[in-house]
């Protein structure tokens, strides 16, 4: 969803962007526009997870908006939840990876460690499921 309602925020200039820019002045927070997760760029997702996790009310009062159309962007407090978490995730591989020069020895294990505790908060967010998940 968060990667979603970036590139409408980027893409929609007219419409949205106008509303985005009343909205952080609303909220007394820096202009900024959220920046894209790229898929050639490792990090990119880190980054644009902190700038939500910061902005997450500006997101939310787009996203709930009626007249541009972003309802569906609307992240649930669970979603926000599970952001924070996959953000901690990769703040502490973005710190491992840009204290030295990362070499393959290196980074094998630790993408695996990655997958591995992603692979098991999933597993174990399924088997929690509430029975009114479809509605969170």
């Amino acid at each position: 969803q968060l990667r979603k309602t970036s590139y409408t925020i980027i893409h929609l200039t007219t419409l949205i962007l106008p509303a985005w820019t009343r909205t952080l002045e609303r909220l007394g927070l820096a202009l900024r526009i959220m920046p894209r997760d790229v898929a050639t760029r490792w990090n990119s997702t880190y980054n644009m997870l902190v700038f939500a996790l910061a902005y997450c009310q500006a997101i939310d009062d787009i996203a709930g908006e009626h007249s541009l159309g972003l309802r569906n962007f609307e992240l649930k407090e669970g979603e926000w939840e599970i952001a924070e978490q996959l953000c901690d995730i990769l703040r502490d591989a973005t710190l491992f990876f840009s204290r030295s020069t990362p070499n393959l020895a290196m980074v094998i294990p630790a993408m695996d460690h990655i997958d591995q505790t992603l692979a098991t908060q999933s597993i174990d967010s399924i088997r929690k499921k509430p029975e009114n998940y479809s509605e969170l």
